[in-house]
């Protein structure tokens, strides 16, 4: 790595109309079901400049700076190592206190000017410039390190060196987000007009270039972009990053400022694509309860891109610009990664990269799957009428001296096509493939750790299902079997779909009891049984009933019953006909319900419910027996040899439950999979 940091922006002080940092284009709309994201409960890491913490977007009250901590309304935590301030003479004066404003700034004053889109967000301010210029340290990663003990999982960072080289801090940036999934740098790739530089040029960095910010957006002239140097598409997406105005320095502490000024470059567009990753952050904080993986949010950040200068992701515009829009009318997201507390993983193993390197994690705690080379993970989904289907996976890649891993996503529908990542034509939409024709994992794959599906509602009209598939293609073999990470041999992943509704699980059927042996009775002859059984999704459903005590068992064939809907069992067992012809007298009665339900869809499978009773009493003796010189006496069971019992009896009822049942079925069965077609079947 070079021994002097340069900032590579070239900065530009707008000349042009300006525009605020919140209210453009990737805003949430008023009246959206989304209107409320501001970026409350997220924290944002920055390593810049400094920050003027008097200013009134950062400054704890209107006339108190406040002291940076868990009780300032702005600055968690303030590295100040290097400087303590945005301060005057110091390269790029300004720089750090503009990417601050865009990434939370909120007026202590009132002012609406400048807000920012995450405007609720906290800031883990690293200021890396002083007397001597730019000053990074040279393991990069302990700025990362630094923002995910206060729980950054977005990081901004606006600068770099100057070369197109995949450099010591690429491969440091690579290394870190690969052992710590929750780790998210947003990296500036430039301003010359061509290849972009270090270290936006890392795998696993989100990569931003300027765009204006009307509504048939223009990319600037200026951006560094892609291809990188290992031919990779590089750019991620565009956003706003033309004459965006933010928080203004003044350098002078105390003095209260509240100055606002416009800048243009990638510097501002980094900040701006954080902000509105904050956006997707709270989201699925506020609606799933847990904090989203790196990969997850990379996936979301490219679902929600619609592109600007192309229909298909590109190395200028990367996907394209964000908008929240994207996610108004619902979508399914699945990590990997999901776990209830991710720092205390990280804090478990070290929390710095020599602690995550000498600590490998297995993946426990969290959802999963975690796959290995050509393991595969699946899940079932149904096509919203006249929306397009979007599904976007993404997940990490080791640094650049390693193989790079490949995870295909697959798409299958219920006409027995699919489409495979990566194929998105000039259309905008993926090439569909009939699956009795093409293998899937036949087709090629780019060397892209982000990538997307996109089919057409026009295309989804008759199609019942979809199966979303991701296949462990290649994984590299680590040293550390079982484990994630950079020597390890398993793989996790984020995944985001739009257009897709979830089929309800099956639930199993319920039985109510009406009338019938509650519990503590005494029968001598007829029991009247009535029973009320409901599925709630309306399958076919087969229900068997059964008395049984520690030495017998009687099945109940009369009061069975195969149904499609609500019913209702009404029958009496007539002791003296249906029982055995000797001496029954028993205190360890008990009525047990079995229903077996043939939901069996390709989604779901059949669920069974069972029902006992509380003891009950038979006590009668039959007539054929009256020459026994001495009835039988009333033993009380002792619990053990009841439960014993009646664990047996319980198996033999599901074993023969499930045995009728398949009879019962088969003709439900013939009616409901004649409906389906095969997902292999051949077509003309």
């Amino acid at each position: 790595m070079r021994g002097a940091v340069l900032l590579i922006l070239a900065l530009l002080l707008a000349t042009l109309s300006p525009v605020l940092a919140s209210p453009n284009i990737m805003d949430v709309e008023e009246n959206s079901p989304l209107e409320y994201l501001d970026g409350s409960g997220v924290v944002i890491a920055v390593a810049d400049t400094g920050i003027d913490m008097d200013h009134s977007c950062f400054r704890n009250s209107t006339d108190e700076i406040g002291i940076p901590g868990e009780g300032h309304r702005k600055i968690l935590h303030l590295n100040d190592t290097v400087d303590g301030w945005d301060t005057q003479g110091h390269q790029q004066f300004r720089h750090g206190t503009h990417i601050a404003g865009i990434l939370a700034c909120s007026h202590i004053d009132g002012t609406n000017e400048s807000i920012s889109l995450s405007s609720g967000a906290r800031l883990v301010v690293q200021d890396i410039v002083g007397s001597n210029g730019w000053q990074a340290p040279e393991d990069v990663t302990s700025l990362l390190a630094e923002s995910s003990r206060f729980g950054a999982v977005i990081n901004s960072w606006s600068w770099g060196d100057n070369t197109v080289d995949y450099t010591e801090r690429s491969r440091m940036i690579d290394q870190w987000t690969v052992e710590n999934p929750w780790s998210l740098v947003f990296v500036a790739p430039g301003n010359t007009g061509s290849t972009m530089l270090e270290p936006s040029n890392a795998y696993n960095v989100v990569s931003v270039v300027a765009s204006d910010s009307e509504e048939n957006a223009s990319l600037w002239p200026g951006n560094s972009h892609g291809p990188d140097v290992n031919d990779r598409r590089g750019t991620f997406v565009a956003v706003p990053g033309m004459n965006i105005i933010s928080a203004k320095a003044d350098g002078v502490e105390f003095s209260m400022n509240n100055g606002s000024f416009a800048m243009t470059g990638t510097s501002m567009a980094a900040p701006m694509a954080a902000s509105f990753t904050a956006l997707l952050q709270q989201m699925i904080e506020d609606d799933y309860g847990y904090t989203p993986s790196a990969p997850l949010l990379k996936a979301m950040l490219a679902a929600s891109a619609q592109g600007i200068n192309s229909n298909q992701p590109d190395e200028m515009q990367g996907y394209g610009r964000p908008s929240i829009a994207s996610f108004e009318e619902g979508y399914f997201v699945h990590d990997s990664y999901f776990v209830d507390d991710w720092l205390s993983i990280i804090d478990s193993r070290g929390g710095d990269i020599a602690g995550l390197l000498s600590n490998p994690w297995n993946g426990s705690q969290a959802f999963g799957p975690f796959l290995s080379e050509n393991e595969s993970w699946s899940k079932y989904l149904y096509p919203k009428p006249n929306q397009d289907v979007e599904v976007v996976l993404s997940y990490n890649a080791r640094p650049i001296d390693y193989e790079i891993d490949d995870l295909r996503l697959i798409l299958h529908t219920s006409e027995g096509k699919f489409a495979v990542d990566d194929s998105i034509g000039s259309s905008g939409y993926s090439q569909m493939y009939y699956s009795s024709v093409v293998n899937p994992l036949s087709l090629n794959s780019s060397n892209e750790t982000t990538v997307m599906v996109r089919i057409p509602a026009s295309q989804l009209e008759d199609v019942d299902w979809l199966r979303l598939e991701v296949v462990a293609n290649v994984v590299y073999e680590g040293s550390n079997v079982g484990m994630l990470g950079l020597n390890g041999t398993k793989l996790g992943f984020g995944l985001v779909a739009t257009g897709v509704g979830e089929f309800s699980p099956n639930t199993a059927p319920t039985v109510s009891m009406i009338e019938g042996p509650l519990g503590g009775e005494n029968y001598s002859e007829n029991i009247s049984l009535s029973l009320s059984v409901t599925d709630f999704e309306g399958d076919g459903y087969a229900v068997v009933l059964r008395l049984n005590s520690s030495e017998f068992s009687i099945d109940l064939s009369d009061c069975a019953l195969v149904s499609s809907r609500i019913s209702d069992i009404n029958c009496t067992v007539n002791i003296a006909q249906d029982l055995v012809p000797r001496p029954i007298n028993r205190h360890d009665w008990r009525l047990e319900v079995l229903i077996a339900d043939d939901n069996s869809s390709v989604w779901t499978s059949p669920k069974i419910s069972y029902y006992s009773s509380n003891n009950f009493t038979i006590w009668w003796t039959s007539t054929l027996l009256d020459d026994l010189e001495e009835q039988p006496q009333i033993i009380k069971e002792g619990k053990t040899e009841q439960n014993r019992v009646l664990i047996w009896g319980v198996f033999g009822i599901v074993v023969g439950a499930i045995v009728a049942a398949g009879v019962m079925f088969r003709g439900f069965e013939r009616r409901v999979f004649s409906e389906v077609p095969s997902p292999f079947s051949e077509e003309e």
